[in-house]
């Protein structure tokens, strides 16, 4: 599988001490426990545009873990649960009023599913946020 690199310099090597600074920009592997090194994962080809499909997040060079810019969980916690929320709000009466309800019930576990998925990916961000801030409390220069 080819990767598409993303260096955060210019083909140069970074610097130890930029990868030990803490910078809330800069992509932090939670496995690592430092800035890395990162890059793109290429996923598959679009062969509409001829171009490489790659995954929405960074991989570390280092152990091929997951690789994201920490973002403060409080507006991703908000915003996943007002969606939950407004299916709840939508779905609800829908299948409330239904008379025929085999097709319909389809839509609970399909919500449960959803709402599922966004407290996974807010409790993911969560321990991140608190793993990076941890860090950089400990090397703050």
């Amino acid at each position: 599988m080819a990767f598409e690199h993303m260096n955060p310099v210019e083909d140069d090597e970074l610097p130890a001490e930029v990868l030990t600074i803490p910078n809330r920009k800069a992509p932090w592997c939670p496995a690592c426990q430092r800035h890395t090194e990162y890059h793109l994962k290429v996923v598959g080809w679009d062969s509409e545009y001829g171009t490489k499909k790659t995954a929405p997040f960074y991989t570390c060079d280092e152990c091929g873990g997951d690789t994201w810019k920490p973002t403060n969980p409080m507006p991703i916690n908000v915003v996943s649960a007002l969606l939950f929320g407004l299916l709840l709000l939508v779905i609800c009466p829908y299948v409330l009023t239904q008379k025929e309800p085999p097709e319909s019930l389809l839509i609970i576990p399909i919500t449960g599913w959803s709402g599922y998925r966004l407290y996974k990916n807010s409790r993911k961000n969560n321990k991140h946020w608190k793993e990076f801030r941890a860090w950089a409390r400990k090397n703050r220069a």
